[in-house]
């Protein structure tokens, strides 16, 4: 593998410092008092995209039986939408079988996240993942590309293919850059993994927003740190700073048709797996937005995603998690305005089929009309 920075692409998304009213990040960050500890996330956040101001948004939608099987054949008056409580009209609705179509719409990234597992783990999860990229003698279902991310930056492939035996060799022969001597300890080491792990994956999704079709990473990580206590000294640049980057995430991750997938290695003694579930809610203003709205696993389930915990069982995680490449829908909704900038709108979109489960984005931010 190489090591590589996504803003070295031909046609890529150059990381920007989303803008505050008050000014930008880089100096709400600059001006924050050295006592609240908060980390140096300032390069981390990309522009925000426009929001849906009374536009057009189309979801990628995955609908499943109790056996987590696709439901297929469901039609537009199959599905009702709710946008903040009230009926939306639904435009069209499209089913996706990926394995008829002429050209595969779907691009499958595997992240080895070295930041913030530990060598065991990340070597069982290296093991398995070599067995499922040599199944079926390495043909793969779906175009794939894998990185890694570390504490010097990404590792990236250079090119999306179906070969699973050459993913595997270059996987053999990475450097996994497990770890830099002398990271700091404690909160401040905490700090800085989640500094590396919310940058790379901005530059991630900014990335990946720049190719065509829909994108499904997949995150062989127990998640970053996410620093529940750090809130309590948090002034409100910083308070703004967390809003205004799930505002980011969370529309770029949409418009990019970019879905997050956490499959969690996990032992028992270890950190509560399940901690992130106290943080689902949506995150509605600045005063309400705190680090852990930033967790892997928060986004990952906002964006439609999965999160998976079921031991150490990587390669069947990374199974169960590729159903969702093989077929799903698309709705196209007609998208109400906000009242003000950054208005939070969630959406409730169900099926009338008995027992049929759907999974889609949780919500969008929208703008006021201008």
């Amino acid at each position: 593998m190489q090591n590589r920075n996504y803003k070295s692409y031909p046609g890529s998304v150059v990381i920007a410092f989303v803008a505050l009213a008050a000014g930008s990040f880089g100096q709400a960050q600059a001006q924050a008092p050295a006592q609240t500890h908060a980390p140096a996330l300032a390069a981390t956040a990309s522009a925000a995209p426009d929001a849906a101001d009374g536009h057009i948004i189309s979801l990628d939608v995955q609908v499943s039986d109790k056996l987590g099987h696709h439901v297929a054949g469901l039609t537009q008056g199959d599905f009702t939408l709710l946008d903040n409580k009230q009926p939306a009209k639904i435009l069209s609705v499209q089913e996706v079988d990926t394995r008829d179509a002429a050209t595969d719409p779907v691009h499958v990234v595997i992240v080895v996240d070295t930041i913030n597992t530990s060598f065991d783990v990340i070597a069982r999860e290296r093991e398995q993942l070599g067995e499922f990229l040599k199944q079926d003698g390495g043909k793969l279902a779906h175009r794939t590309s894998m990185v890694v991310f570390t504490e010097k930056g990404i590792q990236i492939e250079k090119a999306s293919i179906r070969d699973g035996n050459a993913l595997a060799a270059a996987l053999n022969g990475a450097n996994s850059e497990l770890r830099i001597e002398g990271r700091g300890a404690g909160f401040w080491g905490a700090s800085d993994m989640l500094q590396w792990s919310l940058q790379q994956l901005t530059e991630l999704v900014s990335y990946e927003g720049t190719q065509p079709g829909r994108k499904l990473v997949f995150f062989l990580s127990p998640g970053w740190p996410l620093l529940p206590y750090a809130g309590i000294d948090e002034t409100d640049k910083q308070r703004q700073w967390n809003f205004t980057a799930v505002v980011a995430l969370t529309n770029q991750l949409r418009q990019s048709q970019t879905t997050l997938y956490s499959l969690t290695p996990y032992t028992l003694g270890r950190s509560d797996p399940f901690f992130y579930k106290g943080y689902l809610k949506p995150v509605l203003n600045a005063d309400h937005a705190e680090y852990p709205d930033l967790g892997l696993q928060v986004l990952a389930t906002h964006s439609g995603g999965l999160v998976q915990t079921t031991g150490m069982d990587v390669l069947g995680e990374i199974n169960v998690a590729m159903r969702d490449a093989n077929s799903y829908y698309t709705v196209t909704f007609e998208a109400a305005p906000g009242d003000k900038q950054n208005e939070y709108h969630a959406l409730d979109l169900r099926t009338d089929k008995p027992d049929a489960a759907v999974r889609t984005v949780s919500g969008y931010y929208a703008n006021a009309p201008r």
